[in-house]
């Protein structure tokens, strides 16, 4: 048996639903050839290719499918897979999640699974989770849009209580990925543990409108949904530039400019084409040549498999 997955490219947070909101993002994204056989084996090409790690043990896609056929009571399969890389590693756009959901999903095809039932998908979201909580932490704002596609609200992480959100927003969104890496598990250590019930309540009101004003749509409200207070004023520091780009951004035109997960990544959200592209020359032109940068529109799609 052999097939392809492909898994998009994700923002986290979204600027301020912290742990909570994920989007999906067109054209962008790694793939995963997978072939039956005698033992686990990794290929590698493409972005950060050197930096996977290729070892069973280590990698989110072995982990992943091995948690899929343990929770099934079932003997592993092995297999080898070939990866095709766009993502970054530890580059803020999920790449341990992508690598997550291909595990598992591939685990439910070679189990023979329907993966179209609700049953098989939150099982997949439960393996894709062991993989992404080994690489990058316990959460599920990554794993849960690359596999439903679209905007998803994660309301349980042990439970894996997951929903898609009504996604109404005509956007675009700017990628900007400077040459840095930001371990998540790095990045979390940064944030406060508790807030003041004042500075809680506000990171509330700005997640909340940030759903609602994707759903209506309402873009001025989306200007204010997309303002975090929480996690990017901590996480900054680890990008160089970042307020600077900011300026750049909201001066080009920009709803918004945050951190993608806990960074370096950055995105900007625009209501045109034209703003997003222009925005993306003056990232250009501020970060200089090494950065990898994408304008595109969100993704319905999730994850998707194809039969070769």
């Amino acid at each position: 048996m052999n097939f392809k997955i492909t898994s998009p490219a994700t923002i986290a947070n979204l600027g301020s639903g912290f742990d909570v909101l994920g989007l999906c993002l067109e054209g962008l994204n790694d793939s995963f050839l997978f072939s039956e056989s005698e033992s686990f084996e990794i290929k590698v090409f493409g972005k950060d290719a050197d930096l996977v790690p290729l070892d069973a043990a280590q990698n989110a896609i072995c982990i992943a499918s091995s948690a899929y056929f343990k929770s099934q009571n079932l003997k592993a399969v092995a297999y080898s897979v070939l990866l095709e890389r766009q993502l970054p590693l530890s580059g803020g756009l999920g790449a341990s999640a992508a690598a997550g959901v291909a595990g598992a999903l591939a685990a439910a095809i070679f189990a023979g699974h329907d993966i179209e039932t609700h049953h098989t998908k939150k099982n997949i979201i439960q393996a894709a989770l062991a993989g992404e909580t080994a690489v990058a932490g316990r959460h599920l704002d990554n794993i849960s849009p690359c596999f439903l596609g679209g905007l998803t609200l994660v309301q349980d992480v042990e439970e894996c209580q997951i929903y898609s959100v009504p996604f109404k927003a005509d956007i675009w969104l700017t990628v900007a990925t400077p040459k840095v890496k930001v371990m998540t598990k790095d990045a979390r250590l940064v944030l406060n543990e508790s807030l003041p019930t004042k500075r809680w309540t506000k990171q509330m009101s700005h997640c909340t409108t940030l759903a609602l004003a994707l759903a209506l749509p309402d873009y001025e409200a989306l200007k204010f949904g997309l303002i975090d207070p929480f996690a990017e004023p901590e996480r900054a520091r680890f990008v160089p530039l970042f307020f600077e780009a900011k300026s750049m951004a909201m001066n080009t035109g920009a709803l918004g400019f945050s951190l993608s997960g806990s960074g370096p990544t950055c995105f900007a959200v625009s209501t045109s084409k034209e703003i997003a592209l222009s925005i993306e020359n003056g990232l250009k032109s501020l970060w200089g040549p090494t950065i990898q940068t994408h304008v595109c529109q969100p993704s319905l799609k999730g994850a998707q498999v194809s039969y070769v």
